[in-house]
């Protein structure tokens, strides 16, 4: 039975990866911030799929004296991880002007400095143990610097760097670590945000990265077009990309 341990997995992506691994008969361990909304989900899992074993931890991400203990907890009983996934993001409203710390202290704590806490453990166990995947949810976003919100931009792009640092740092060892970039899915992040398109549905994506996932491979995008959007936005020259850029 595969072990799956999921940060951030009470909505959108990662809760359809749970459902989706759940499904799969698999042991699932999810970490969530609300407690109500995780013991709900566990509790809908264990119902609807009899031979999966599905356990919850709460952990605010935003809490850093929370984030090990709950790490400990959750390996605990799972008792041990095949594969780590770091999907947690945070994305508040930017006006596209106005730089504001309440909102870019957060964004930056949940999309980067979280993912580096526990990502660096579940990186340090599977170390050791010769063995593992590690996933982390990055965004296209990363790829360049969009004016609309820089410091969900920024924190992205460094999850990325710090992703393929772990890969590089982990090859020797026969630990795999993917770096996914989903493009826009159709999940309560982009609800009702203009400019939307080519959205996967959460289920669509889950299924999609997981298959993805066990076939090795390391950096890709739920649809595949994708990838031709990021290679075009980098190659744009910088000084086009300051006047005519997408947001």
């Amino acid at each position: 039975m595969k072990r799956i341990v999921l940060v951030g997995a009470t909505d959108g992506l990662g809760k359809a990866l749970a459902e989706y691994y759940a499904g799969q008969g698999c042991w699932v361990t999810i970490l969530g911030r609300n407690p109500a909304k995780l013991d709900a989900l566990v509790a809908d899992l264990r119902a609807r799929f009899k031979t999966a074993t599905v356990n919850g931890v709460p952990c605010d991400l935003l809490n850093a004296a929370e984030r090990e203990p709950a790490y400990r907890k959750a390996i605990e009983v799972t008792g041990h991880c095949d594969v780590f996934f770091y999907v947690a993001g945070l994305l508040r409203p930017s006006d596209g002007a106005t730089n504001r710390w309440e909102d870019d202290g957060p964004m930056v704590e949940v999309n980067f400095t979280a993912a580096v806490h526990l990502l660096g453990l579940a990186a340090n166990d599977f170390r050791v143990a010769r063995r593992g995947t590690i996933v982390g949810i990055s965004s296209i976003a990363g790829d360049r610097g969009r004016k609309l919100n820089p410091a969900y931009g920024a924190a992205k792009a460094a999850l990325t760097t710090f992703l393929e640092a772990l890969r590089n740092r982990l090859a020797p060892f026969g630990v795999q670590v993917s770096t996914v970039k989903p493009g826009y899915l159709s999940t309560r992040m982009t609800a009702g945000k203009a400019g939307v398109f080519w959205s996967a549905p959460a289920e669509v994506a889950a299924r999609t990265i997981a298959e993805r996932v066990a076939k090795g491979h390391e950096v890709f995008y739920v649809y595949r077009r994708w990838a031709l959007v990021g290679l075009v936005l980098k190659l744009v020259p910088r000084f086009l990309f300051k006047r005519v850029g997408p947001p």
